[in-house]
């Protein structure tokens, strides 16, 4: 808990709350965008059309934001060449204990907060019913996993590279790479594609009504692996930022 008070410190003037509320902003204003208008149709699946669409934003944006939590936690001890010192504060690794731990707090708030935003939306917009709340928490839960498995790649990278930009632009690769995996198919073994393996929902389009369904899917058995695979990405990545790091500091 010591080590964990002294990470928040640190990073106490480098705003990264502030830095994370900008950008957790920019996902906020295209939902806001993407259905600003809904019709009657759009109301009745109203929520059911936002657990297909947080993912895809999800897989796009969220990468980014990662990779520039896990920088900013980071570069502290880059800047200050303290990888050396650190053994004679603390046992090796419990630093990246704790820059994992006030990292899955960033999490655990960002995801409280977008799902927040979209139930408080959908209410506000008028969507027929409530939401069903057994998938809402579903959801929540496996963009939560996404993000820490994000979250546990970006810090390895941030501690193995001095030049945070390297890890930065992996992040940004990342979110390209989730926009051309959701028109390849919905699930992925790849780290980035996480958000997409996780989507409960899919669609349905008629090009003749041009009506689109939202249903939700019944997972095949590669799906189910590629939704396991979230969670053995955290432990590999988990496992390699503790040794790595460990190795740092000696």
């Amino acid at each position: 808990m010591i080590t964990l008070r002294m990470e928040f410190q640190k990073i106490k003037r480098k705003k990264i709350g502030l830095t994370m509320c900008a950008l957790i902003c920019v996902q906020f204003a295209w939902l806001l965008w993407s259905g600003s208008h809904p019709d009657e149709n759009e109301r009745l699946q109203g929520w059911i059309e936002t657990l297909y669409s947080l993912p895809l934003v999800s897989v796009i944006m969220m990468p980014t934001i990662m990779s520039v939590l896990a920088s900013r936690l980071a570069d502290i001890e880059h800047k200050g060449n303290t990888y050396k010192l650190l053994n004679t504060l603390h046992r090796p690794g419990a630093l990246y204990h704790a820059k994992v731990l006030c990292g899955l707090c960033f999490i655990l708030a960002i995801s409280a907060v977008q799902f927040i935003f979209v139930i408080a939306l959908g209410y506000a917009r008028g969507y027929a019913g409530h939401p069903e709340w057994k998938y809402y928490v579903t959801a929540f839960m496996l963009n939560f996993a996404c993000c820490l498995s994000l979250y546990l790649l970006q810090l390895l990278l941030s501690i193995l590279f001095f030049n945070q930009m390297i890890p930065l632009v992996a992040g940004l690769g990342g979110s390209m790479l989730g926009l051309i995996l959701m028109y390849v198919k919905m699930y992925s073994f790849l780290p980035w594609g996480g958000f997409l393996s996780a989507a409960q929902v899919s669609m349905d389009w008629n090009p003749d009504t041009r009506v689109i369904h939202f249903y939700y899917r019944e997972y095949s058995p590669i799906e189910l692996c590629a939704v396991a695979m979230i969670f053995v990405w955290i432990a590999v990545f988990y496992a390699a930022g503790r040794i790595l790091f460990a190795r740092k500091e000696v």
